[in-house]
């Protein structure tokens, strides 16, 4: 008995979930669904897009996001530096605490 999963390679030996000769069940609005509606945000965002040198901008950040960051380029230094970083700062935190307790 052949599988569901099984890979036939006569296509006439093919099964289908549903012949393309039967109609379909589905309503005539999920087959055929009208266009999407333009929202507030689309109206605000296309008014925001024609204004003067949003075209610049809107590159400049594109670009600016292609470019890599520092812990992209150099991740294991700056896991070393990170490491060291919340070190001191636990050391300084614990110093506090330790010389507030003396004042006590």
């Amino acid at each position: 008995m052949p599988d569901t999963q099984d890979r036939r390679t006569d296509p006439a030996d093919r099964r289908w979930l549903r012949a393309p000769q039967q109609p379909s069940v589905l309503p005539d609005w999920m087959r055929d669904p009208p266009p999407p509606r333009r929202t507030l945000g689309d109206r605000i965002a296309g008014a925001v897009g024609s204004l003067p040198g949003a075209r610049r901008l809107r590159e400049r950040r594109w670009a600016r996001e292609q470019r890599q960051k520092l812990y992209q380029r150099y991740p294991n230094t700056v896991k070393v530096v990170a490491f060291f970083l919340c070190w001191a700062v636990a050391l300084l935190l614990v110093l506090t605490v330790y010389g507030l307790m003396q004042l006590a």
